[in-house]
Formats: C-alpha cells, structure tokens, sequence
C-alpha cells in the first residue's frame, strides 16, 4: 500500500491522525468525508496500522500487526462495506455481535464502515447507539463522500476529517504507475477530478478515438489540402452520440489549443500533446497570441452553451471553419 502517496495527497488529515495519536486525543469515532478517489479508505487502514503498529515509529508498515491489516487479516480490524448498494442492519448487528466479544488479541480494536451514505434508516439507528455507548479502546472509522445523506445524530458523535480533492499531478502519476502512456495519463487527469473516473476513461476506446481525432485535427491546420469539417463528419460522427460525448471532445480541443498558448509563451515544459509539439509549433507560427486567445475562449463559452438549445453540429463546425481561417 503506497502510503507515501496518502502523505503527499492527505498531508492534513495525516498531520491531524498523528497529532492526536501523539497528544492522545483520539476520538472514539471519526468520518472521512471526501469525494471519490481520495484515498479514504487507504487512510483509514493506514490509521489502523498506527493504533496496531508494534514498532515505536508508527505505522512501520512491515511489522507483523502492519502487513495483517494491509491484508485485511488482523482480528482486531473488521471491515463493513454495503452489500448490493446498502448497508444493512444485519450487518451492524454482526458488527456489535464481534466487538462484544473478548478480543483474540491485546491491543485496541478498529472497525470501518465504507460508504457510511448508502446505510439504511434501521441499520443507521443501530449505529448510533454503538455510537452512543463506545467500548474502551475501540475506533470508528466511517466513510463518505456524501455527507449530506448522512444522519444528523451521527455526524455529531464523530470527529469529521475532510479529506480535499486529488491534486491533478497525483491523479497523473497514478495513472502512469498503473502503466498507462504519459500522453494519456495527462488528458485523462485534466479532464477528470477522480483517480476512478480517470481510470474508467482510460479504459473506453471512445476517450482513445476522441484524442486521437483531435490530435489529427490540428495537424491539418499545418496543410492547405482538407477541410476540418470534412474530416470530422466523415471520421468523428461518434463525438455527437451525447452531451458528454461532446464536452470530452471539447475539453481535450481545449487542452490541445492551450498548447499552443504555452508554445507561444515558450512554456513548452506544459504541453500536454507532447509528440505534437512541432505541429503547434507550425500553428503559432501562423496565428498570434491573441487569435489563439480567441479561439480559445469560443472553445470554453461553446462547452458552456452545450446545455442550452443550440444547433450543435452548426456550432462545431464554425469553431472548426474558424480554426482554419487563414
């Protein structure tokens, strides 16, 4: 478990975990409460490991107590997560059933509870009165990332940590760690906000197809020959299929014409179509900054009107027709 990448995307909430460990003013019951994809419930073990961690620097991360909870063996750590969208009271009762017991092993006892949200009414009045009457040396730790679905009466007996949106470079060098081409682990990270929506565009051909149709467009703004518009209806059809088909399609026209803001200013460090760099370098050669502005902003003011009654083909194609505009 890479908790160096917890410690550099959750500095505060790492900061706040071991503060109190170190001042011992820990809370019977904490609720992460983020988006999806910041590493709650990576942090959550990781604050399980400190309170089972052996060695005097904790969490070690390699002693025997810190591998059992990595791999979710420890008998002191118990793990509830929704069955078929839903937390259900059965599942607490089983949960309060296990901590009523006489622990196997010496030290304190840990349960987290993933996406507290999805708990329905009966099992979220079985919670609050484990809630109400903590066990001695015994740590909640819910989850959510919507934390207005969750009871009022909850959210009071516990110790809310706010866990802050993914930094767009760890969501990149995420995705490159998962062995994806930086090219594409750039686009997805920018034009995504979660690691797992990034993931999931990753993984369909149509985010692949969509990049590579942009990436040819702009290529022909450096020849005479062919009309972009052509070209898109006759090679790029699929970008029509929804609204966010289209947004995407924008988004990353968005990214390639900010390209050649940064080729302009001589940022080239920022690009983010890296192999297209003497394309753009060909485009700004021919176009000042303030026409590449221009084009910019009618790329963002169109992917704002998308929403609006608009004829939307006519629409793309005159962003196109003024692209190519000599």
């Amino acid at each position: 478990m890479a908790f160096e990448k917890i410690k550099s995307s959750q500095p505060s909430v790492v900061k706040l975990l071991i503060n109190s460990m170190k001042k011992e003013r820990l809370s019977h019951a904490y609720l992460f409460e983020g988006e999806e994809g910041t590493k709650k419930f990576e942090t959550a073990l990781y604050f399980a490991q400190m309170l089972l961690c052996t060695e005097e620097e904790k969490p070690c991360g390699e002693c025997h107590n810190c591998r059992r909870v990595r791999h979710l063996t420890h008998p002191n750590l118990y793990v509830v997560e929704p069955f078929k969208n839903s937390i259900r009271k059965q599942q607490i009762i089983d949960l309060q059933n296990e901590f009523s017991k006489t622990s196997v092993e010496e030290g304190p006892k840990i349960y987290i509870i993933k996406e507290l949200d999805t708990i329905n009414i009966s099992a979220a009045n079985s919670l609050l009165k484990f809630l109400e009457e903590p066990h001695p040396n015994t740590y909640a730790i819910l989850t959510t990332a919507n934390i207005h679905r969750v009871l009022p009466t909850i959210i009071s007996r516990s110790q809310v940590v706010q866990f802050s949106s993914l930094d767009k470079s760890l969501i990149e060098r995420d995705l490159i760690d998962e062995g994806y081409p930086d090219e594409q682990a750039k686009i997805a990270s920018l034009v995504s906000n979660r690691l797992s929506d990034a993931l999931s565009l990753l993984s369909d051909d149509f985010f692949l197809e969509t990049i590579e149709l942009v990436k040819e467009l702009y290529r022909m703004l450096t020849e005479v020959k062919d009309s972009l518009v052509t070209h898109l209806h006759e090679h790029g059809e699929f970008i029509f299929q929804s609204n966010e088909s289209l947004k995407l399609f924008l988004s990353i026209m968005v990214l390639h014409q900010k390209d050649l803001l940064h080729v302009r200013m001589k940022y080239t460090q920022a690009v983010v179509f890296g192999d297209a760099l003497e394309v753009s370098k060909e485009i700004v050669s021919r176009k000042s900054k303030e026409r590449i502005t221009s084009e910019l902003e009618e790329m963002l003011s169109l992917t704002s009107r998308l929403n609006h009654y608009i004829n939307q083909r006519l629409a793309i194609d005159n962003l196109l027709i003024a692209l190519e505009r000599r």
